[in-house]
C-alpha cells in the first residue's frame, strides 16, 4: 500500500491546515492537493518519501493535469504556491509542524475513543470514495452505519433560523417519518432545520447521525447542541469528521463539511432555504453528486407568502430567474423533487429513476 494511516492523517492534517481570517482559506488548494494524491498513486509514489526534485517534477506533473482539465486556472501560481508549501524553508517547517501532530493526533483518538477508517479500508463509505474531493480519514464516535443501512439515510436539512410555526414542525415530522420507516437521518447538527430534523428521529424511536464542521476533540459547536449530540450518541448514533481530532471549527470547515451529508447520503431533504446560505451549497453538492434531492414545497400556505425563509424554495421549485447565493444552473434544478406531502414519501427514495416531479401523497406535511 503506498499510503498507510500515518500518510493519510498528514493528508488530513495538510487539508485543514487554513490561513484564518474573515474569509478563511486552505493554506494550499484542496484541488491541488486532491490531484495530488490521487496522481501520486497512479505513479504508485508516496509524495513523503520523495526527494526534493523528485516531488518538484510530480507537483508540475499535477498542475498540467489540472491545466488541461481547466484551461483558465493560473497554473503558474498553482505551481507557485505548490513549491512554496512543500519545499520553500517556511513550507518544510510547517510541514515538519504537521507531521510532529500525527502521533498527538492518534493519541487523542485512544483517549477520546474516537475511531477512525482511511480512504484505502475495506470499510470506507462507498459513496464518500465516489466523490471527487473524498475524505482522507473520517473519524467518529458511536455506532457507524453499514453500507446496507446508508442505502437508507437521507440528510433533513434547513436554514439556522427557520420560520416558527411551520419550518420546525416539517424538520420535526420528517425526522419523526424516516424513523417510522427505518431510514437513517443524517445532518449536521446546526441550529434551526438540523436540530428539529435531528429530534424528529430521536423521538421516533429512529437512528441518526451528525457530521460536524471540526474535530471530534474539541467542543461541539453550536454549544447550544452539545445536549442534543450527546443524546444522539446514547440513542446508538454517530457524531463523525473528516478532520483530525483537535481540529477547531472554522466557517471553511462547514461549507466543506456539506458536501458529505450529501456524499454519504442516498439524498436530502431540504426544509427551508432563504436566498442565500449554506443549504444552497449542499442542494448543489447533492444534484452535482447525482443524489436525489427534495425540497419541501410551501406554496400552498398563504402565510409563507413573500417570506425570506422560503424564498430559496419557492426560486428553486418553481425554476424562477431570481438570482440565488450559490449557482445552481437549470439542468441541475431540473433534477429537483418537490413535494407537499408526506405519506410514502420513501417511495421517491426507493425509485431509481422516477419520471414524476411532483409526488402525490395523502398526507400533508403540515
Amino acid at each position: 500500500m503506498i499510503y498507510r494511516e500515518r500518510d493519510l492523517l498528514l493528508f488530513s492534517l495538510i487539508y485543514s491546515d487554513i490561513s484564518e481570517g474573515v474569509y478563511p482559506t486552505p493554506k494550499l488548494s484542496h484541488d491541488i492537493l486532491y490531484k495530488l494524491f490521487f496522481y501520486s498513486i497512479s505513479k504508485r509514489q508516496n509524495i513523503f518519501k520523495l526527494d526534493i526534485d523528485s516531488l518538484r517534477k510530480m507537483i508540475l506533473e499535477t498542475v498540467d493535469i489540472l491545466k488541461s482539465e481547466n484551461p483558465r486556472i493560473n497554473d503558474k501560481k498553482k505551481v507557485e504556491d505548490t513549491l512554496l508549501y512543500f519545499l520553500s524553508e517556511g513550507g518544510i517547517f510547517n510541514l515538519e509542524r504537521l507531521k510532529i501532530r500525527i502521533d498527538f493526533e492518534f493519541k487523542i483518538c485512544e483517549k477520546e475513543k474516537i475511531r477512525y477508517i482511511g480512504y484505502f479500508s475495506k470499510d470506507y463509505p462507498k459513496n464518500l470514495k465516489k466523490l471527487r474531493d473524498p475524505p482522507f480519514m473520517i473519524f467518529y464516535k458511536g455506532y457507524f452505519p453499514s453500507e446496507e443501512e446508508l442505502v437508507k439515510s437521507l440528510a433533513i436539512i434547513g436554514n439556522r433560523d427557520p420560520e416558527k410555526k411551520y419550518g420546525r414542525e416539517v424538520a420535526r415530522r420528517m425526522g419523526l417519518l424516516l424513523a417510522e420507516n427505518n431510514w437513517w437521518n443524517i445532518s449536521g447538527l446546526a441550529l434551526g432545520c438540523d436540530e428539529y430534523g435531528h429530534q424528529g428521529s430521536i423521538d421516533g424511536g429512529g437512528q441518526t447521525g451528525a457530521i460536524l464542521g471540526h474535530g471530534l476533540a474539541v467542543p461541539i459547536y453550536p454549544k447550544e447542541n452539545r445536549k442534543l449530540a450527546d443524546k444522539i450518541l446514547e440513542k446508538h448514533g454517530f457524531l463523525m469528521s473528516e478532520l483530525p481530532p483537535t481540529t477547531p471549527n472554522s466557517s471553511l470547515f462547514f461549507i466543506l463539511r456539506n458536501r458529505l451529508q450529501s456524499g454519504l447520503t442516498s439524498g436530502i431533504f431540504v426544509v427551508q432555504t432563504g436566498r442565500y446560505g449554506g443549504t444552497l451549497h449542499t442542494i448543489k453538492y447533492s444534484l452535482e453528486q447525482g443524489r436525489k434531492t427534495i425540497i419541501w414545497d410551501p406554496s400552498s400556505i398563504e402565510e409563507l407568502d413573500g417570506v425570506e425563509k422560503v424564498l430559496g424554495n419557492k426560486i428553486l421549485i418553481d425554476d424562477k430567474k431570481d438570482k440565488l447565493g450559490v449557482y445552481i444552473g437549470k439542468k441541475l434544478r431540473e433534477k429537483i423533487f418537490k413535494i407537499k406531502h408526506a405519506k410514502e414519501i420513501h417511495e421517491i427514495l426507493n425509485r431509481k429513476n422516477p419520471k414524476k416531479k411532483i409526488i402525490p401523497h395523502n398526507k400533508t406535511l403540515f
